[in-house]
């Protein structure tokens, strides 16, 4: 079990108990980043998407987003083992074979159930299936129909608020969705 990501968990959870605000620490490299985006991903997973996940979709766009999406499926394996990888976007027939997983249409991939997006994206109700759980990792516009269909989980407060249990995560099977934030918390963690 990657310990990283048990310390990003603990993290949330700790900030959620305290009020003392967390900023980011000072100019971290990008490597700690995309580490830091990738397991406050695999929280929010853990407790928003479908108790067992099957597939799991990556949306990628270039190298970097590539190197940062095999971390989010490496984090995601803290708790989940799916065995349908789709990978889309640019980058993603070198992603897919790095990761024994398929090079698929942005549809395919966002049909998962587990979806982490690290590429520039607008999303729109009519792109994902009910019961998808979505960790949006990078710049993102949300629909305003999809902000009132979907059950949004924003970084900060709500993170360390559904780790520590003060909040409920998925109830049946709507559509769940994880904005991260600065990802500060995380990263003090790292």
């Amino acid at each position: 079990m990657p310990e990283w990501v048990m310390a990003v968990e603990r993290a949330y959870v700790a900030a959620a108990m305290t009020s003392t605000p967390v900023g980011p620490p000072h100019d971290p490299d990008d490597d700690l980043v995309a580490r830091a985006f990738a397991a406050a991903g695999a929280v929010a997973s853990r407790y928003l998407a479908v108790g067992t996940p099957r597939s799991f979709g990556l949306v990628v766009h270039g190298p970097d987003a590539c190197e940062a999406a095999a971390l989010s499926l490496a984090a995601h394996s803290t708790w989940f083992s799916p065995k349908d990888i789709r990978c889309a976007g640019k980058g993603s027939d070198s992603l897919a074979h790095s990761l024994r997983g398929e090079a698929v249409s942005l549809e395919d991939a966002l049909a998962a159930d587990i979806v982490c997006i690290h590429a520039p994206i607008a999303l729109a109700p009519a792109q994902l299936r009910r019961g998808t759980h979505v960790n949006v990792l990078a710049k993102a516009r949300l629909d305003p129909e999809l902000s009132k269909l979907a059950t949004i989980t924003h970084e900060v407060p709500d993170l360390g608020r559904l780790a520590a249990g003060l909040v409920d995560g998925r109830q049946l099977d709507e559509i769940t969705i994880f904005v991260i934030g600065d990802g500060s918390i995380a990263l003090r963690a790292l």
